[in-house]
């Protein structure tokens, strides 16, 4: 008599030919997967967007550049191209574990603006300074960024800033900022702010650092706030 050798796998496709089924209503060896995780809900304020990816703002400061260390370290003037000067100042909004850890966060967007000196009145006088958006027509934007999960984007020049509420006696600001990275147009960039803001802070730099070139990482901000004279 001749052997017949079999493996389990043909074994097992026999036996499953061999079979027939009779549902009684009651199997329950192949339940139906229950519902994955809930999404996160979408951000409708507070938040900075990389794409569809979304981080929750949690704190925002204003600072002004100065020469050196301290509250009174004085405004660093920069020239512009047509001679005139403008004091700089940055609003960062971001993620990290305080209002001044800014090298903590994971998310961060910074609107750098400039506002122009007067010129004739004396450094050290109050009125030679002013902050942004308080006189007409004396505030230009000077660069507008996001940072994200280790990955800077630069928006382009046809992006949209919108500062709709800005009040510093309440310390409140509110903005949206949209538009897309400057070297990849695939790449959508967005900012909604609607909260508080911290007291001006003193922002030190260097006269050989480029004034939109300021690596958060290296920043020391000032723990009081200060005035601005």
């Amino acid at each position: 008599m001749k052997k017949v050798f079999l493996s389990l796998a043909t074994i097992a496709f026999v036996a499953a030919g061999s079979l027939t089924v009779i549902s009684c209503g009651g199997d329950d060896s192949n339940p139906t997967p229950g519902p994955g995780p809930e999404p996160e809900p979408e951000l409708t304020e507070n938040f900075i967007q990389v794409n569809s990816d979304q981080e929750a703002i949690d704190y925002t400061i204003y600072a002004v550049h100065v020469l050196g260390e301290g509250d009174n370290a004085p405004i660093r003037e920069y020239a512009l191209e047509d001679g005139r000067k403008v004091a700089i100042f940055e609003f960062i909004s971001h993620n990290g574990t305080s209002a001044g850890a800014i090298a903590s966060s994971t998310a961060l967007t910074d609107v750098l603006v400039g506002t122009l000196v007067d010129e004739t009145i004396p450094v050290g006088t109050a009125g030679r300074y002013s902050l942004p958006y308080v006189k007409e027509g004396g505030t230009l934007i000077l660069g507008l960024s996001t940072s994200m999960n280790d990955t800077d984007y630069t928006y382009s020049d046809a992006a949209e800033l919108n500062v709709s509420a800005l009040d510093y006696t309440a310390k409140t600001m509110t903005y949206v900022l949209s538009g897309v990275d400057a070297d990849d147009s695939s790449i959508s960039i967005k900012t909604n702010l609607n909260g508080t803001i911290e007291g001006l802070y003193s922002l030190p730099t260097t006269a050989a650092k480029s004034a939109v070139k300021v690596s958060k990482k290296d920043i020391n901000l000032s723990k009081a706030v200060r005035t601005l004279n």
